[in-house]
Formats: C-alpha cells, sequence, structure tokens
C-alpha cells in the first residue's frame, strides 16, 4: 500500500515536472518569436525607408549598402532555419543591423544629403534676398537641416510631412524661387558677387540697371567702400 501510494506520488511529480517545462518552453518559444517579429520588423522599417528615399528624391543606394542588406536577410532567414527561433543567430542579427546596417546607411545619407543640398543651399543664399519671404527662407533651411539624419528621415514633426517629403519640397521651392526670378546668366552672376560681397560698381551694367529698376529693387542694393 505504501508502495503504491509512493509511486503514484513520484508519477505525479514526474507529470508536474513534464507540465512546468513544456509550460517553460513554450514561454521561452512566445518570447523568441516575438523577438523574431521585432527584428524583422526593424529590417522592414529600414528597407522601407531606402525606397522611399529612392521614389521621393532619387536616392541611389550604393553597391555596399545592397550587400549589407543581403547579408542581414540571409542571417534572419537562418534564424528561423531549423523551423523554430534559434535565440543565439537571432542575437547575431539583431546586432548587425545595429552596429553595421544602420551606422553604414546613417553614414552614406549625411554625405548624400550634404552634396544633394549643396548647391541649393547656395542658390538659395544668392537669390533669398531678391524673393520670398524671411520667414520662408528659413523655413526652406531648417527643413533642409532637419532632414540631415538617416535615424529620423521618415518621422513627421507636425504629425503630417516627414522630414524627407520636406527635404523634396524644400529643394523645389528652391528651384521654382530661381524659375519665377527668370535671371539672365548676366544677373546671375551678378547676384553671386553681391552675395559674396565682391561686386564692383563695374559690374553694374546697363542691362543689370534695367534690371533692377524693372523689378523695383533700388532699395536692395547699396554701395559701401571697400575696406
Amino acid at each position: 500500500m505504501l508502495m503504491d501510494s509512493l509511486s503514484q506520488s513520484i508519477k505525479k511529480m514526474k507529470h508536474m515536472d513534464i507540465v512546468e517545462s513544456a509550460a517553460m518552453d513554450a514561454e521561452k518559444k512566445a518570447k523568441n518569436d516575438a523577438d523574431y517579429r521585432t527584428v524583422v520588423a526593424d529590417f522592414s522599417n529600414i528597407v522601407s525607408k531606402l525606397h522611399k528615399a529612392v521614389i521621393t528624391i532619387d536616392y541611389a543606394v550604393t553597391s555596399e549598402a545592397v550587400q549589407c542588406l543581403e547579408d542581414c536577410m540571409d542571417k534572419l532567414n537562418e534564424v528561423v532555419a531549423a523551423g523554430v527561433v534559434d535565440a543565439d543567430i537571432l542575437t547575431g542579427a539583431r546586432q548587425q543591423i545595429t552596429r553595421k546596417v544602420n551606422p553604414n546607411l546613417a553614414k552614406e545619407w549625411k554625405a548624400y544629403h550634404q552634396k544633394k543640398t549643396k548647391s541649393s543651399l547656395s542658390k538659395l543664399d544668392t537669390l533669398g534676398n531678391l524673393a520670398g519671404s524671411p520667414d520662408m527662407i528659413a523655413s526652406i533651411k531648417a527643413n533642409i537641416a532637419g532632414s540631415s539624419e538617416w535615424a529620423g528621415l521618415t518621422f513627421s514633426d507636425d504629425g503630417v510631412h516627414t522630414r524627407l517629403s520636406l527635404l523634396k519640397e524644400s529643394i523645389d521651392q528652391i528651384d521654382e524661387l530661381e524659375e519665377n526670378l527668370n535671371l539672365s546668366d548676366e544677373i546671375k552672376a551678378f547676384i553671386v558677387k553681391v552675395t559674396n560681397k565682391k561686386a564692383r560698381l563695374s559690374d553694374v551694367s546697363p542691362s543689370i540697371l534695367e534690371w533692377i529698376k524693372i523689378e523695383s529693387l533700388d532699395d536692395k542694393f547699396v554701395i559701401n567702400f571697400k575696406s
């Protein structure tokens, strides 16, 4: 009788161990699955951001960036190659995104942004005093500066427009500003000299004088002695 009771107790304990182990395994699996979904979502957001940059502003993804993304995709596939999430490989995939993919894309975007906006900002410095309100010019410059970081490129500070879309809109505004002024090459060259404080009285040709009068810009220009 005692042996039977002891045997039943042992069976119950074994059953409890099995149930507890299964519960722990299920909890671990659920956590790994959730972690994997998070990492995949992060990677998908990166790819989506790249796609938006390409279609919005003709951003050119380098071959190095493409290779880096493909390596990361292979790593993510490897995580579930056995049919379940391999936690160790998942950790490696997460680190690859954090330490390699994002830093490389951030570096490439900053270099692209500087090159892409350099001529536009120079144009704005040259033409900004001739057309548009100071507030509009300041807004354009702020939008361009605000889009220089890869991490915040798809943020929407006003709840409507992303920093990427504002970058494209700002560059288009500068081009439109130049187009509306309808300046000849001679006038453009003169304005550049004025902006750089290198204009001479001899640079003020009859055609430039005529343009100043037609556009009512007499109060926009002053004559100073060279220091």
